[in-house]
């Protein structure tokens, strides 16, 4: 007869259930960080003002050929 010894099967470490839900709201925290980053970017470009050259949302006025002999 042969001696055996028992070694306990370990089981592969996992994260606690504690650590799992930190993890978690640690990457929904960034992931709102970014977004609210990306929206402010987006406003701040948008309210900048206009370049100087060509203005926009200046009218411009185009003037109209004279009239020609009355009948034509």
């Amino acid at each position: 007869m042969t001696a055996t010894i028992k070694v306990p099967a370990s089981r592969p470490a996992r994260l606690r259930h504690r650590q799992l839900l930190a993890l978690i709201a640690a990457g929904i925290a960034l992931v709102l960080a970014v977004t609210a980053a990306v929206i402010l970017i987006a406003v701040a470009r948008g309210l900048a003002p206009a370049p100087a050259g060509q203005r926009t949302g200046t009218p411009i006025v185009v003037p109209h050929p004279a009239p020609g002999p009355s009948g034509s």
